[in-house]
């Protein structure tokens, strides 16, 4: 049945890399779209069957829906479809009606990834259905900003309800703002976006702070693959992604974490985010991520291979249930982004060199990029960043011949 091929959206990211390794080792049939080939590195990936050049999801996402169907339409079996990003798994959801005779993917409930995906929904979910969360404001036009900076805990920061429109206005996945003064400024700022953000009290808390929970629900609700681990290091440092995770067996947060994923009605992989507050020793909800996650690597090297189990029972081949019950060496490490955080850890003094290093030796690493079997994602990766130095030094170096 290897034969049912694998369709992967977005290929500019660490998590396709490793969702279309594991089902390349596999022997699955990969094949991977992407809008824009110069910076999808995935793509160079061995274990590509074939790249498609699509529309761009961020201009038009009718027009990428409709090549979809298309492109479908040329396959003998169906198969089974994945996203690498929100916007790719927000796309799935709204035409999942008109996508369904084409392709395969999780049965989600009606409107219940928009409301995930979308920070504001989820915050009205977790209201909903006593999902434990930060203290959160949403921020539309009209609302109070001064009501609200006299009730929120400080530190707190300031959130997009939609991520990845977010990031590509600032740059960064979130403001954060120490006092009154601040969030004001952050708030005006955020205004000139036109983008709806939400205001969230900061659990405090170092970064080993945060836990990951995964799990696998089949269209029946049952929840048959579980994992989870804990944070040591992100990027950007404090509000970012894992750049260093180690796998971490919590049987309170294993609980915690299915009983939210049922609280929802999930189903397919999912991923929540908690943070653990230490005035009470309770996890926070913080996000849920309803992608391939950036931690692929890191539960294949555990057993616990999440995008081959979904491809399994898609295909009507479910693997055993399976849940990890015990701790294991291996630590998922980007070798990269984890040596510009540990700089910035350095220079504000959040860990020591021997803090940093500790850790390092203890774990066995799970590499974001990195593999013996398929070196040349490593070299494509190698030159985005060369050609991000360039055009760094090049902008410099134009600044400084106009001041002279």
């Amino acid at each position: 049945m290897h034969n049912i091929p694998s369709v992967i959206l977005g290929a500019n990211f660490y998590n396709a890399l490793g969702a279309i390794r594991t089902l390349g080792r596999r022997g699955v049939p990969v094949y991977a779209l992407d809008y824009h080939f110069p910076t999808a590195y995935a793509l160079s990936s061995r274990y590509v069957t074939e790249k498609v050049l699509c529309p761009d999801i961020n201009h038009n996402e009718k027009e990428l829906a409709d090549f979809l169907i298309s492109f479908g339409k040329g396959f003998s079996v169906k198969p089974v479809l994945m996203a690498a990003a929100d916007n790719y798994a927000l796309m799935i959801s709204r035409y999942a009606e008109e996508l369904a005779p084409y392709f395969r993917f999780p049965a989600m409930p009606t409107g219940l990834l928009e409301k995930i995906i979308d920070k504001k929904g989820l915050s009205e979910l977790a209201r909903d259905l006593q999902l434990r969360i930060p203290i959160t404001y949403t921020v539309m036009p009209g609302s109070d900003s001064d009501h609200i900076a006299g009730n929120i805990n400080y530190p707190c920061i300031i959130k997009p309800a939609l991520s990845h429109k977010f990031v590509r206005v600032f740059r960064q996945k979130c403001l954060y703002a120490t006092d009154r003064e601040k969030l004001m400024e952050a708030l005006n700022t955020a205004s000139t976006s036109g983008l709806e953000v939400m205001v969230q009290e900061v659990i405090p808390g170092f970064d080993d702070r945060m836990y990951v929970f995964d799990a696998y629900i089949d269209n029946h609700g049952k929840t048959t693959h579980t994992f989870s681990a804990q944070k040591l290091r992100q990027f950007p440092i404090n509000f970012g992604s894992s750049t260093f995770t180690h796998q971490y067996y919590d049987p309170a947060l294993i609980t915690l974490g299915r009983e939210y994923m049922e609280r929802l009605g999930y189903r397919g992989y999912g991923e929540i985010e908690f943070k653990k507050d230490p005035r009470n020793e309770k996890y926070y909800l913080i996000e849920i991520n309803a992608r391939l996650s950036t931690l692929n690597v890191l539960f294949d090297k555990c057993g616990i291979e999440f995008t081959y189990i979904m491809y399994r029972d898609l295909i009507g081949d479910p693997l055993p249930e399976k849940h990890l019950t015990e701790n294991m060496p291996w630590a998922f490490w980007h070798a990269y982004e984890d040596s510009i955080s540990i700089f910035s850890y350095l220079k504000t003094k959040q860990l020591t060199i021997y803090e940093v290093l500790k850790p390092w030796f203890e774990h066995r690493k799970a590499h974001a990029i990195w593999a013996g079997d398929d070196i040349k994602p490593l070299f494509a990766f190698a030159r985005l960043i060369l050609s991000k130095i360039e055009k760094r030094l090049r902008r410099l170096f134009s600044k400084q011949e106009a001041a002279r």
